[in-house]
């Protein structure tokens, strides 16, 4: 079998498992690239001081401003989605499945817009890796 993930033998066992996990954590890998691109949108529409498109005619136009609590969104944006990233690469190798279930549960970080695709994905990603034998069929 070619692309990512291990190369395993046309009768091994971990196919099967191979094969329910593949999809959902390609999803996974995209879900983790928009938190961390939506993430650092955010950071560079704040540093050039972007006003919003969205402000009500006669009123000031919002501006985002670095405060803690934005700074904090930003960095644990990037931080998740990197987990998520790392989590579906470790899923798609059927390697660390403790990794694999932390980069799905960082997939549903919900303070970026990558939140409407990331909890069904996030939730898909968990149902999969809680079937039986996933477990098993992970290298520690």
């Amino acid at each position: 079998m070619s692309g990512p993930g291990p190369q395993l033998q046309p009768g091994d066992p971990r196919q099967r498992v191979f094969l329910m996990v593949r999809f959902p954590a390609f999803f996974q890998l995209i879900v983790g690239v928009l938190h961390i691109v939506f993430s650092l949108l955010a950071a560079v529409l704040a540093a050039l001081k972007v006003a919003s498109p969205f402000s009500a005619p006669g009123q000031a136009p919002a501006v985002l401003d670095f405060t803690l609590g934005f700074t904090l969104a930003i960095v644990c944006g990037v931080l998740c989605g990197v987990l998520a990233v790392w989590g579906a690469w470790s899923a798609m190798n059927l390697k660390g499945y403790g990794l694999a279930m932390v980069g799905a549960i960082c997939a549903m970080y919900t303070l970026t817009p990558g939140c409407f695709v990331g909890v069904p994905v996030a939730t898909w990603m968990l149902f999969t890796l809680r079937r039986d034998g996933v477990r098993e069929a992970f290298e520690p």
